[in-house]
């Protein structure tokens, strides 16, 4: 008689279990620990290789559950908030959905991640039918591609060969100001689509049926309406995941090779008179054109563009084209490695890092409006736009995470960086409403904001609160600016000419 595996899983089904339960999906080698970036860099690359720096246990929920964040609940409260490198390598060829996989078993392996299925109401973005016949069918049998272009102020978004489902997926991506929740899809539209949507940003316009929005332009190209409604939707909920990771295997740092410190191939020259700016960084390509070495700096050291100094005026005033690749990377704290060593090399650049006193907005106490948070609920803050207004809804968060988020959040406000000068310990629970800068008709100081003045009106008639005002009279707080120590960067020495190519 021939015994098959399956017939020995048969009869001894205790001694042979873990021989009868088919391999799970890993990566052949994986460095994971704890770190202080808050880089927040996250890709599956070509090559098979997965790319995680600063980035929190929630996005690596959300990567490899393919769920938007706010579709992930439970777990403890440092869940959005403690940071993870992950370096991992997986087969050559590998695919994405195969490395989603891979992660998964990883969080499972290394966090004793444990994760439960299931359904949930949830407010939601409908994409419904509104007009049939308006959606072009693709005739390309191509894989589904969308790609994102801002030109003078107006945004477009060019898809091929892609699916409602898929549009759906996409949308809280490539436009979270009019998208700020999940979106599904509820069509009925089968088939994939080719279309180019275009809009301005959200703060531009009044109302979600003006012309240029995207709500308008969604319509008018496609014949579908988005619409907020409460929806049974899949969740995540977390059931167990610990803080520390267990220990890399012996080895790790081998199988998966040193972290370039340069690129491979350099190409340095003069700007063309005429030549545009722009920079671009793509899967360790770096491509500038027409760009000053004082710019190449500030983005070598992730510093403000006026915290560089000891700079001559040519650093401005000189322009260059630099093309420069390396193996595929996701990382910005590695390609600014590399930008510093190609600055070093080529034009010889020598600097230091220092403490001086720059310009910040500083966050002070007035009189505290703020909630104590329950320490054991999630640290977290989710941004929304709603009816020409921005919001942040804010639990269990300090006001060193709130200087650094709210930065983020309220673009046309904020020109230098936030520093938490309250105070105040612990977590705290607070909402914060404003209207966008360009919507407020006279923006006052911020010397000006105080609870006892009256508001300002909004460009199209309504009543709103600038940030300032919002900050003083919602929270109790003061965003105000001042001199306070930051880290600067000190040129020592630069040459104008860059050594041959």
């Amino acid at each position: 008689m021939k015994l098959t595996l399956q017939t020995l899983c048969g009869l001894f089904a205790l001694s042979l279990a873990a021989a009868c339960q088919p391999a799970k999906p890993a990566f052949e080698a994986a460095d994971v620990h704890v770190t202080a970036s808050t880089s927040n860099d996250f890709a599956f690359l070509p090559d098979g290789r997965l790319e995680a720096r600063g980035v929190s246990m929630l996005r690596l929920i959300s990567a490899a559950y393919s769920v938007p964040a706010e579709r992930i609940s439970g777990g403890p409260n440092w869940l959005d908030t403690d940071r993870f490198d992950i370096t991992a390598k997986a087969r050559a060829g590998a695919t994405p959905m195969a490395m989603r996989n891979m992660l998964q078993n990883l969080l499972a392996e290394r966090f004793h991640l444990t994760i439960r299925h299931e359904e949930k109401p949830m407010p939601a973005y409908v994409l419904k039918l509104a007009k049939k016949g308006v959606a072009r069918q693709s005739t390309a049998a191509a894989e589904p591609e969308c790609k994102r272009m801002v030109e003078e102020g107006l945004i477009s978004l060019k898809c091929h060969n892609v699916t409602m489902a898929d549009l759906a997926e996409r949308l809280p991506g490539v436009a979270p100001g009019y998208f700020s929740m999940s979106t599904v899809d509820r069509t009925g539209l089968a088939g994939a689509f080719d279309f180019q949507l275009q809009w301005v940003g959200r703060q531009q316009i009044s109302s979600s049926a003006d012309s240029r929005s995207l709500f308008s332009s969604i319509e008018k190209q496609l014949g579908v309406k988005a619409e907020q409604e409460t929806v049974s939707t899949p969740v995540v909920t977390v059931l167990n995941v610990d803080r520390t990771p267990t220990p890399n295997a012996p080895g790790v740092s081998e199988a998966l090779g040193t972290t370039p410190t340069e690129f491979d191939v350099v190409n340095i020259h003069p700007s063309r008179p005429d030549e545009k700016e722009d920079f671009r960084l793509t899967n360790g390509r770096l491509d500038a054109r027409a760009v000053g070495l004082k710019d190449m700096i500030t983005f070598a050291y992730d510093v403000e563009d006026d915290w560089v100094r000891g700079a001559e005026k040519w650093l401005e005033t000189d322009k260059y084209d630099i093309v420069a690749k390396t193996q595929p990377t996701g990382s910005a704290d590695t390609l600014r490695v590399m930008v510093r060593t190609m600055l070093a090399d080529r034009f010889k650049l020598k600097a230091h890092t220092e403490l001086q006193p720059e310009t910040v907005y500083g966050l002070t106490l007035i009189k505290s409006r703020l909630r104590e948070a329950d320490p054991n609920s999630r640290s977290t803050c989710v941004r929304r736009a709603a009816d020409g207004a921005l919001t942040l809804t804010c639990t269990n968060t300090t006001m060193a995470q709130f200087a650094v988020k709210i930065r983020e959040v309220a673009p046309g406000y904020l020109e230098h960086p936030v520093v938490d000068l309250t105070g105040l310990k612990g977590g705290y629970d607070f909402g914060l409403a404003w209207a966008p800068r360009n919507r407020i008709s006279a923006p006052r100081p911020v010397e000006a904001a105080s609870a006892d003045s009256p508001l300002p009106s909004t460009t199209d008639g309504p009543v709103a609160l600038s940030l300032f005002e919002a900050v003083s009279r919602q929270l109790g707080l003061k965003l105000a600016t001042q001199k306070h120590p930051m880290q600067v960067v000190v040129i020592d020495h630069m040459q104008r000419t860059p050594t041959e190519n």
